[in-house]
C-alpha cells in the first residue's frame, strides 16, 4: 500500500494561485509570484538559503514494485505527475490518484477508481481550475479505458469503455488505446491509435476529427496552445509534418521532409520538440539539422546545423546546437517562438529565427551532494510563471534543487534545495508542477529505472522512497550569511589599493614582482621600480633601474626576512651580451639610490639571492657568495657545487639546503650550508637517502622544508605503468634520514584527506612551520603534515571552494600558493585558475578557515594565472607570471578578458565580520 507522509508546514505564503475559473472559463488569475530573496544567489557552489518546505509526500508502493518485478523487466507502466485546480493538488503515481489541500497539506481524498490491475496512463493537465478531470488507464501500456473524477472529493463520476470496443467514424474504424490526452482551455480531448480525436463530454468520448494518422513520432501543441503539430511516416518512406488548429483539430497544413530539410537525405525521421513542435530536428550521419517553422503556414523561418558531437566546448554566449539536439525532448517553448534548452553547462534561451542567443546561464558549477565520483548534473526547464520567472530542476541522481531565473534576462534569482530527508525519488530528473505557494515534484519512473538498473554500479538509495511530494517555498532568508563561508563561493572582495597596469600593446615578458620592506610595498615590472605605502596603497616613489637603458629589467630580488630600511635588487641591461650583473641598493623610504655595483670579474651573472637577518647575500655563477658592505662586495664563501635554489630550513633559518643534478640526472647532490659564513655542514646524495635515482624524474627539496626530499620512480609518460613516490626527511645536523614514506605506488584516484599522499602535494608550492611541519595542497583540500611524526595535524576539505571559483568553459589549471603571515600564526592561501583569484586564510594551529576574499573582476586581469604573492601587513600584492599567463591565454586560444591588464596589484584584506 502507498503510505501518506504528512509534514507540518512552517509557513504558507500568501501568493496568488496560478489557476482559476471553471470548466468553460477562459479567464485566469495571474500566475505565482515567487518569494525571491533580495540578494541573488550565486550560480556556483551549493544552495545556501532555506530549502523547500515539505507538506505532503506520497510513499512508493512496495507491493506494486514487487508485483512489477525487476526494474528492467517491469510490465507495469509507471507514470506519475500532478496538476493544480484552485487550492487542490491532484497527484497521481502508478495506481494512486489523490487530492491534497494546498493550504493545510491535508489529504482530501484518494480515488476509489478500480484500475483492474492496471495503472494510470494519462491524466488531464488543465491550466485553470476545473470541476472534473479525465484519467486514461489500462494494462501494459494498452490504455483504452476512461474515467471522469470529481476534483472536490475524488468521486468517480463515470467510467467509459467506449474506446475498448471497435467504433466507426467517417466510414472507417475508430477507438482502441489512447495515445495522447490533451487539455485545451479546460476541456479534455483524447487521441486514439487510429488517429481519431475524441472530445470528452459528460464523461463520454465523442468523435470530433480524424487526423492523418494515429502514429505520430511526436505530436504536441505550441506554447500558445492554438496549434497542434505532429511528425509522421507516410507513403514511400517519406516523412511528413501536419498542423491542426485547436480546439477544432482541423488540418492547417502538411509539409514533407524534402521541403523542410532539403539538404538531409539519409534519415527522414523528423523530431519535433515537445516544448514547441514548430522546432524540429533531423540527423544526417554526423550532423544535426534544426529548423523552426511558422506554426500558421509551415514555412521555415529559421535553420541551423552542426556536428553531432561538439565536445561540450561551446564558448559562453554561443549556442551549442548538438547539445540542444540531444536535449530536444526536454526543451521549454516560450510564447513568441524562443526556446530554453538544457545545455552541457546550463540553460540557454535561443531564437532559431534570428539566430541569436538571448541569454546563456552557466550552471556548470552548481554543487549538489553526490554518491558518485563523477556525477552528471541535469538541468530541466519546467515552466514559466505569469510574472516572468522560469523555474527549473537541477538533479544528479543523489540530490536535487529548484532554481528560478528571470526569463527575459537569464539572471538567476533564487535557489531552493530539495531537503535530503524528503527528496528520495526526486533526485533523478523529476517532474514538476507549480502552484501559487509552491510546487509538486513527481518521480520520473523511466529515468529512475535507467539510473538504478540492476546491472549498474549505482544502487537505489535506502530509506523512504516518494512518488509525489508537495513543497512550499520558504520565506526569503533575511539573516546575514556566515562571515567566512567554509564551502562554496564567497561574495567578499579584497579592496584594491593600487596597481601597475600593463601598457597597451606591450609584448614580451613583463618580469614583474613585489616584496615588502615593512613600511613599503616595493613592486617592479620590467625596469620600473615603485614604492607604495602599505596602509593606504598610495604611491610614494618610482624610478627606472637604468635611465639610459629603457630596455633594462629587474632580474633578481629576494624579500627581506624582517622590516628593513633598505633593499637590494639586481637588473640586466638590454644590450647584446648584457647579463644580470648589476645590483642596486635603495632607500625604502624615498626610493633613492644608495649603491650601484657590478659583479667583479670574472663573475658574470647573479644566479640567486638569499636574505638572513637583513643581510643580502648574492650568489653568482651558481657558486660564489658575496654580500654588500659600504657600497662594495665582500667575499663570503664558495658553494661546493653550482646549485639553485638555496632554501632555508623553517626550524633553523640559518641552515640553507640545495640540490644539484649530477651525471645527467643519474645522481643528485644534497648540500647544507650554515650562514653567515656559508660553511658546508654536511653533504649527501639522493641515491643514499632515497635508495636509488630514476633519471627520468628530478629530485626535489620542498620549498616549505628543504629537508623534505622526494622523487618519483617509473615512467610518467605512460599512465598504465606503475609509478612510485618516495619522500624522506633529513636530519638538519647530519643529513641522515630520520623518517621516510618508503616507495608508495601512485594512486591517481586517491582522494582521502585522512591520508597524506606525496602525489597530492606540489613541493614547490608549500610553506613550512618552525617545528618542521609543512602546509600543502592535497587532492581535495589543504593539509598540515608532520613527516617526523607521520601525523596529519589537520586537513581541511576545500574542494567545494575550489569548484565554486569563477571559471570559463576551457580546461583550467588550479594553482595554490601558500605563505605564512602574522608571525607564523596564519596560513595565506592564494588560489588561481586562469580566470579568477581567491585569497583564503587558515589558522596555522587548527586549520580553521578565518577569511576569504575574491580579487575583484576588474582588477585581476593579468594576475589570474599562478601569480607571484607578496604578503604585507593587512594585505597582499600579486604579480603577473609571464609564463603562466602566456600558457593560459596565448597557448590555449582562450579569449583575453577586456578588462585592463595588471602587472602588479595591491589588495587590502578586510577583517571578517564577527
Amino acid at each position: 500500500m502507498k503510505r501518506l507522509v504528512a509534514v507540518a508546514a512552517t509557513m504558507v505564503l500568501a501568493l496568488t494561485a496560478c489557476t482559476g475559473g471553471g470548466d468553460d472559463k477562459d479567464d485566469k488569475e495571474s500566475g505565482p509570484s515567487l518569494p525571491i530573496p533580495a540578494k541573488a544567489p550565486s550560480a556556483r557552489g551549493a544552495a545556501t538559503g532555506p530549502a523547500l518546505e515539505p507538506k505532503v509526500l506520497l510513499e512508493s508502493s512496495d507491493e506494486l514494485e514487487e508485483q512489477a518485478g525487476s526494474l528492467d523487466s517491469a510490465s507495469v507502466e509507471r507514470r506519475s505527475g500532478a496538476f493544480i485546480s484552485g487550492r487542490t493538488a491532484v497527484g497521481y503515481a502508478v495506481d494512486n490518484i489523490s487530492g491534497y489541500d494546498l493550504d493545510s497539506g491535508e489529504q482530501l481524498w484518494t480515488s476509489k477508481l478500480d484500475l483492474g490491475g492496471g495503472t494510470v496512463c494519462f491524466v488531464s493537465q488543465p491550466d485553470r481550475a476545473v470541476k472534473t478531470f479525465t484519467v486514461a488507464y489500462g494494462k501494459s501500456g494498452y490504455c483504452p479505458d476512461l474515467a471522469t473524477i470529481r476534483v472536490s472529493d475524488g468521486k468517480v463520476m463515470s467510467i467509459s469503455k467506449t474506446l475498448s470496443d471497435l467504433q466507426e467514424f467517417e466510414g472507417d474504424s475508430a477507438g482502441g488505446p489512447v495515445t495522447e490526452l490533451l487539455t485545451i482551455k479546460g476541456r479534455d480531448y483524447v487521441l486514439d491509435f487510429r488517429g481519431v480525436v475524441w472530445k470528452m463530454v459528460k464523461g463520454e468520448p465523442e468523435p470530433l476529427q480524424r487526423l492523418e494518422t494515429g502514429s505520430y513520432f511526436t505530436i504536441a501543441p505550441t506554447p500558445e496552445g492554438d496549434t497542434l503539430i505532429g511528425a509522421r511516416l507516410s507513403d514511400r518512406g517519406r516523412c511528413r509534418v501536419d498542423a491542426y488548429a485547436l480546439p477544432s483539430f482541423e488540418r492547417m497544413w502538411t509539409e514533407d521532409s524534402a521541403s523542410l530539410f532539403p539538404d538531409v537525405r539519409e534519415d527522414c525521421i523528423i523530431s519535433p520538440a515537445s516544448g514547441n513542435p514548430a522546432w524540429m530536428v533531423q540527423q544526417d550521419g554526423s550532423r544535426y539539422s534544426m529548423i523552426q517553422v511558422d506554426p500558421d503556414t509551415g514555412k521555415v523561418v529559421g535553420k541551423a546545423d552542426a556536428a553531432t558531437d561538439s565536445g561540450g566546448k561551446a564558448a559562453e554566449g554561443e549556442f551549442d546546437l548538438s547539445s540542444a539536439a540531444n536535449q530536444f525532448d526536454r526543451a521549454l517553448g516560450l510564447p513568441g517562438g524562443d526556446m530554453v534548452f538544457a545545455q552541457v553547462r546550463g540553460l540557454t534561451r535561443y531564437s532559431l529565427e534570428t539566430g541569436k542567443v538571448a541569454w546563456d546561464l552557466d550552471l556548470g558549477q552548481v554543487e549538489l551532494e553526490s554518491a558518485e565520483d563523477y556525477p552528471l548534473t541535469t538541468v530541466l526547464p519546467q515552466g514559466v510563471t505569469a510574472d516572468g520567472y522560469l523555474v527549473a530542476t537541477v538533479s544528479n541522481n543523489t540530490a536535487a534543487e529548484v532554481i528560478a531565473v528571470q526569463v527575459k534576462t537569464g539572471k538567476l534569482v533564487a535557489r531552493w534545495a530539495v531537503p535530503a530527508d524528503y527528496g528520495n525519488g526526486f533526485q533523478v530528473e523529476p517532474g514538476m508542477t507549480l502552484f501559487g505557494d509552491g510546487l509538486v515534484l513527481s518521480r520520473n519512473f523511466d529515468s529512475w529505472k535507467r539510473t538504478f538498473a540492476d546491472y549498474l554500479d549505482l544502487k537505489e538509495p535506502e530509506g523512504p522512497l516518494y512518488d509525489i511530494g508537495i513543497f512550499t517555498f520558504p520565506e526569503p532568508d533575511s539573516s546575514t550569511s556566515p562571515s567566512v563561508p567554509t564551502s562554496g563561493p564567497t561574495d567578499t572582495d579584497a579592496k584594491a589599493l593600487a596597481g601597475i597596469t600593463t601598457p597597451e600593446g606591450a609584448t614580451g615578458e613583463r618580469s614583474s614582482g613585489a616584496f615588502s620592506t615593512g613600511s613599503r610595498l616595493v613592486s617592479y615590472t620590467s625596469g620600473t621600480v615603485t614604492g607604495f605605502d602599505t596602509k593606504s596603497g598610495k604611491e610614494k616613489w618610482s624610478f627606472e633601474v637604468d635611465a639610459d637603458d629603457p630596455g633594462a629589467k629587474v632580474c633578481a630580488s629576494e624579500p627581506p626576512d624582517q622590516a628593513v630600511k633598505t633593499f637590494t635588487i639586481a637588473y640586466q641591461g638590454s644590450g647584446k651580451g648584457d647579463t644580470c650583473n648589476t645590483l642596486l641598493r635603495v632607500d625604502a623610504a624615498d626610493g633613492s639610490e644608495l649603491d650601484r655595483i657590478q659583479l667583479p670579474a670574472p663573475a658574470k651573472v647573479v644566479t640567486d639571492m638569499v636574505v638572513r637577518d637583513k643581510v643580502v647575500y648574492v650568489v653568482s655563477d651558481g657558486r660564489d657568495v658575496r654580500r654588500i658592505d659600504d657600497g662594495a662586495f665582500v667575499d663570503v664563501g664558495t658553494l661546493a657545487r653550482k646549485s639553485y635554489p638555496l632554501q632555508p630550513s623553517p626550524e633553523d633559518p640559518s641552515l640553507f639546503v640545495s640540490t644539484t643534478s649530477l651525471k645527467g640526472g643519474r645522481e643528485w647532490a644534497i648540500d647544507a650550508y650554515r650562514l653567515p659564513a656559508f660553511e658546508r655542514v654536511w653533504s649527501t646524495t639522493a641515491s643514499k637517502v632515497l635508495g636509488k635515482v630514476d633519471r627520468r624524474s628530478p629530485v626535489s627539496s620542498w620549498q616549505g622544508n628543504p629537508l623534505w626530499i622526494s622523487t618519483v620512480f617509473g615512467d610518467l609518460s605512460d599512465p598504465t605503468k606503475k609509478v612510485d613516490d618516495s619522500l624522506v626527511l633529513l636530519d638538519p645536523d647530519t643529513g641522515r634520514v630520520v623518517s621516510r614514506t618508503g616507495r608508495v605506488e601512485r594512486d591517481y584516484l586517491a582522494d582521502d584527506l585522512k591520508k597524506f599522499t606525496v602525489l597530492g602535494a606540489a613541493p614547490f608550492q608549500t610553506v613550512g612551520l618552525d617545528n618542521g611541519d609543512v602546509v600543502m595542497e592535497q587532492q581535495s583540500g589543504v593539509m598540515r603534515y608532520s613527516l617526523a611524526e607521520k601525523k596529519i595535524r589537520w586537513a581541511v576539505d576545500t574542494s567545494s571552494i575550489v569548484e565554486s571559483m569563477e571559471r570559463d568553459r576551457k580546461g583550467s589549471y588550479l594553482s595554490q600558493h601558500f605563505d605564512l603571515i602574522e608571525g607564523g600564526k596564519t596560513v595565506l592561501a592564494t588560489l588561481s585558475n586562469d580566470v579568477s583569484v581567491e585569497l583564503m586564510t587558515l589558522d596555522a594551529a587548527t586549520g580553521k578557515i578565518t577569511g576569504r576574499w575574491n580579487i575583484p573582476k576588474d582588477r585581476r586581469n593579468g594576475l589570474q594565472s599562478s601569480p607571484e604573492v607578496a604578503p604585507f601587513s593587512g594585505g597582499v600584492a600579486l604579480s603577473r607570471s609571464d609564463y603562466a599567463y602566456d600558457y593560459a591565454y596565448a597557448q590555449t586560444g582562450r579569449k583575453v578578458p577586456s578588462d585592463p591588464q595588471y602587472d602588479v596589484g595591491l589588495f587590502a584584506l578586510s577583517k571578517p565580520k564577527k
